[in-house]
């Protein structure tokens, strides 16, 4: 089995169309019944946020959530995020914090130069579909 782990960077620019490679991927890898996908609760608001700003459908969120299990935001996950030592913005840290805390050494799929780097240096393997 091969987990994912889901962060925004990628999830926006499928769901959106911005990146019809990243779109590609999330649906090939999502056909394999030997892959899963994870990611923080926070993406739920994330891309609420994003298509009420956009205009667009909140339900269209679905079409990423209905693949993911949901990480829930506990304290837990908030005293790791706050534990990281490299310099990222809160959400990431918090996607970042829950992918570890999610045991399942998950592939990072993320676009984020910055979520690359400190995943690599928090020992976290990653993949960017948005590249190629």
């Amino acid at each position: 089995m091969s987990a994912y782990y889901l962060d925004a960077s990628v999830a926006l620019r499928a769901l959106l169309g911005h990146s019809p490679t990243a779109a590609q991927w999330l649906d090939e890898t999502s056909a394999s019944e030997t892959n899963t996908f994870i990611s923080s609760r926070i993406l739920r608001t994330e891309l609420t946020r994003v298509l009420r700003r956009e205009g667009l459908e909140v339900a269209r969120r679905d079409q990423i959530l209905d693949y993911i299990a949901c990480v829930p935001v506990t304290a837990g996950i908030l005293a790791e995020a706050e534990a990281i030592t490299p310099r990222v913005k809160t959400l990431d840290a918090i996607h970042l914090a829950s992918a570890i805390a999610s045991g399942l050494d998950p592939v990072l799929v993320t676009h984020d130069d910055r979520m690359k780097a400190t995943a690599g240096i928090l020992g976290l393997s990653f993949h960017d579909p948005v590249a190629g």
